[in-house]
């Protein structure tokens, strides 16, 4: 007798009949299993979804097929977190009766027993537990590709370059961000975070779609500007530093003593601090600024937020130079490239760093 092939969802008899059986009972599988011996010609498929051989004496399965939804694993995690099928149906908007059933078919489908029923409540079983962690990771990268499929409709951007000076890295700036991870799941940022001289440089050559920076005016043509406020800067010092004791802080009192100051890979200083003392020193950064000037290393303007940071809080101390008759108001620019193409998930972001900080 030729061999043939077929596939099984439940109990078949004769070659040319497929039938599903959503049987439950373990007996009964025990015995259909025995029933083959005394059947002949008549066989069963004793593992649901399997593609099978028979040749007329010997059966054998040959491989399975996935016949379980994505909703019955829905429902599968739903009861498990929850911790009972009622509650995993009002989780879901379902009947009781239709998750019972549905996770009950996916036990056949898989020919494992998922939850121990013998209590008041169901309990996982140790099969159950391992398949359940699968299950949640699987419910995971579908919503995922859900997500990914619909921004790709929608012509959102796969990945976004951002170029900022890392000091107005700032809880506006958190807040900001945390609203694009919601709106924007699947695109992804890049951040580049340079001194500002440099961030008009990454932006006007490509390297970044977008740039945070403080004002370096004029521009080049190849970048458009837009004004979004402006942060107060502050000179400091170590409390230990002799700058620290004086009353009067005139021009010649700060000259003589040792200046840092921020400037760029091109050597351009940033904002708009007049130096002042013939002996300085360049860093590009001004978390550097206030780090070299709290060891007592010089003085040095930095935004007044950092002398709030809980690190340099203690560390540093406030200058009042008679120069200084208004606080230093520094300008924050938002940077692009005119003409460039701009997506959704960019104009929200544009959108949102034009009201990041006080006019």
């Amino acid at each position: 007798m030729p061999a043939r092939v077929w596939l099984a969802t439940g109990i078949s008899r004769g070659p040319s009949r497929v039938i599903s059986n959503r049987a439950s009972s373990s007996n009964s599988r025990v015995w259909r299993m025995r029933s083959l011996v005394d059947m002949g010609n008549s066989f069963i498929s004793f593992c649901p979804h399997s593609i099978f051989n028979y040749d007329g004496k010997k059966l054998e399965i040959i491989g399975f097929v996935d016949m379980y939804s994505l909703e019955q694993l829905r429902m599968f995690v739903a009861a498990a977190e929850q911790g009972s099928f009622s509650a995993a149906a009002r989780k879901l908007g379902k009947a009781q009766s239709v998750v019972s059933q549905g996770i009950a078919n996916l036990e056949i489908d898989l020919n494992l027993i998922l939850f121990d029923r013998s209590a008041r409540s169901p309990r996982l079983t140790s099969q159950g537990q391992t398949l359940f962690e699968q299950a949640r990771m699987l419910m995971v990268h579908h919503q995922r590709f859900q997500s990914s499929a619909q921004s790709l409709s929608l012509g959102e951007e796969r990945q976004l370059v951002f170029a900022l000076d890392e000091v107005l890295m700032m809880s506006g700036l958190e807040a900001v961000l945390r609203q694009f991870t919601e709106r924007f799941p699947t695109t992804s940022l890049e951040f580049l975070t340079v001194v500002s001289p440099d961030v008009g440089e990454l932006v006007r050559s490509g390297r970044a779609q977008l740039g945070l920076m403080f004002s370096q005016i004029p521009y080049p043509t190849e970048l458009d500007a837009s004004y979004i406020g402006s942060l107060p800067f502050v000179a400091v010092v170590s409390p230990e530093h002799p700058l620290a004791r004086e009353q009067t802080l005139t021009l010649e009192r700060l000259s003589l003593h040792r200046q840092i100051m921020v400037r760029g890979a091109s050597g351009t200083l940033t904002g708009e601090f007049p130096a002042v003392s013939p002996n300085r020193w360049s860093t590009n950064n001004f978390y550097m600024v206030a780090e070299l000037a709290s060891r007592g290393f010089g003085w040095g303007y930095i935004p007044r937020h950092l002398t709030e940071d809980r690190i340099f809080g203690r560390r540093l101390v406030s200058l009042k130079p008679e120069c200084d008759a208004q606080t230093w108001l520094s300008p924050v620019d938002l940077v692009s490239r005119p003409g460039a193409e701009n997506g959704p998930a960019l104009n929200w972001l544009k959108g949102e760093l034009r009201q990041l900080l006080p006019g």
